[in-house]
């Protein structure tokens, strides 16, 4: 049986500001499990992103995160220190966001060198088998801004995966992405439990997306859960999949 590495119970992140309080994330509780790949689903607005913020503590005011608590690796990282935080951030939990924020002034392999070196430790997995993975091996000297879109977030990926000790969370990673490319990204996200042995957190929008690469689902609907469970299963019961056929 598969041990649980993040555990939230009565996660709360609300905004107060001059019209009133606006309940972002109205206390919803989950936990992900070593070797999986969970979703967060849900739309615009939904809160998903802003669970992840509030998990890593990087809600700024007039947010304020409140929660049971958030036990990482057995250990409560909500009452954790700013200072503590950032120990634990980009190492231990590695975060690739949908903008790709490469370092413009390092080459290709400069950016995956830096993100191992975070770590502090070696990498589960050599840089050079990430880049084929990632199929980047092509531009490893290239600067970021030689590189398209696509090339770009293929890299920021590449790059999450080379700092990620225990959780890499992405967060609409594959948003800006064409649907050829996506596509075969997906494939890949699935895989990377086996390749780096770190289990991930998918947050999107998309249906599909979900779909494709996660074993289990969450589906928030305007800062709560409206279900949970395997992904089909949570994707219909709110109503994500209402033309099935495109997203099997």
């Amino acid at each position: 049986m598969s041990e649980t590495l993040l555990q939230v119970e009565n996660l709360r992140t609300y905004f107060h500001t001059f019209r009133g309080v606006v309940k972002a994330v109205d206390g919803i509780s989950f936990s992900l499990d070593e070797g999986q790949v969970l979703g967060i689903v849900g739309e615009s607005g939904s809160g998903k992103s802003v669970s992840s913020f509030s998990i890593l503590k990087l809600i700024e005011p007039p947010g304020v995160v409140e929660s049971e608590k958030i036990l990482f690796q057995g250990e409560d990282i909500s009452k954790k220190s700013e200072r503590e935080m950032m120990k634990i951030r980009g190492k231990a939990i590695s975060m690739v966001f949908q903008d790709h924020r490469l370092f413009p002034h390092l080459t290709v392999r400069g950016n995956l060198t830096l993100a191992e070196k975070w770590g502090g430790r070696k990498a589960r997995v050599a840089l050079d088998d990430v880049a084929r993975f990632f199929e980047i091996t092509p531009f490893l000297d290239r600067k970021p801004g030689t590189l398209s879109g696509g090339e770009s977030q293929r890299v920021s990926l590449a790059r999450g995966v080379m700092a990620a000790d225990s959780l890499l969370i992405l967060d609409e990673a594959l948003a800006s992405l064409h649907p050829p490319r996506k596509a075969r990204l997906l494939e890949q996200i699935a895989a990377l439990p086996t390749l780096i042995d770190v289990p991930v957190l998918m947050i999107t929008h998309s249906p599909a997306e979900a779909l494709r690469v996660s074993q289990k689902a969450i589906g928030l609907s305007k800062g709560k859960i409206a279900a949970t469970g395997d992904t089909r299963s949570v994707l219909e019961s709110c109503g994500f999949l209402k033309e099935e056929g495109n997203h099997a």
